[in-house]
């Protein structure tokens, strides 16, 4: 997975050495960066798949919080479903479609041993839920689905504004900032981050392991 994520992280920030002197906006740089990186993370080489999932759930959640105060008749909806409705519908039907393509192509590549598992990402691990012998442990398919619904739109919220916030922090406390760079300098020099030298990153984990965004700024003062 850090692989990944420092491919994502700097391709994000080679585009922005094009853009030195002009206002960033960081808050949709970083929407791009973990929907990018969730979708690896999920789907792994499928990730250009998870990238249209999580377009379409995108639009899905900007539908249900437009509709939220809606007062709806149930009969009538029946009858006559409002043009959300229809759309949420389709975009549900679309998301299902693409994860049982993705699923069974998977399993393809198990039954003519093209592969001797599943995958070890997020959908791996759900997938070997899905088919587990033993039925108590078993979820469904529709278990399945939702929880890449939920580490989707939980997770790239979550980070996403953690990540704005957190530079947005930095950029008013120089000082801490400060500190920061030194440190990874001190524990990365020029190399790229990886496993064994994030877990040394002490000032970097006493930020990151805030419970709220209350928490960082108190530490920050």
């Amino acid at each position: 997975m850090t692989p990944a994520v420092i491919a994502s992280v700097e391709t994000m920030l080679e585009k922005w050495k094009g853009q030195v002197g002009k206002e960033i906006e960081v808050f949709g740089e970083f929407r791009l960066l973990t929907s990018e990186v969730i979708s690896g993370t999920t789907f792994g080489s499928s990730y250009l798949e998870g990238e249209k999932i999580f377009a379409m759930l995108n639009k899905l959640s900007i539908i249900m919080s437009r509709n939220i105060f809606k007062t709806r008749i149930p009969f009538i909806n029946k009858l006559l479903k409002p043009a959300d409705m229809l759309e949420s519908e389709k975009l549900a039907e679309e998301i299902q479609d693409i994860v049982m393509k993705i699923i069974k192509k998977r399993e393809d590549e198990v039954v003519n041993e093209e592969a001797d598992s599943f995958g070890s990402d997020f959908l791996g691990l759900l997938v070997n839920a899905c088919r587990d012998s033993d039925e108590k442990n078993r979820i469904s398919f529709e278990d399945l689905v939702d929880e890449c619904k939920t580490f989707y739109l939980a997770g790239q919220d979550t980070a996403n504004s953690l990540l704005a916030w957190t530079v947005f922090l930095f950029a008013i406390h120089g000082d801490w900032q400060e500190k920061v760079r030194r440190e990874v300098i001190d524990i990365f020099g020029c190399q790229n981050p990886h496993t064994e030298g994030v877990a040394k990153l002490k000032t970097v984990s006493k930020l990151s392991n805030q419970n709220s965004d209350c928490d960082i700024a108190v530490v920050l003062q």
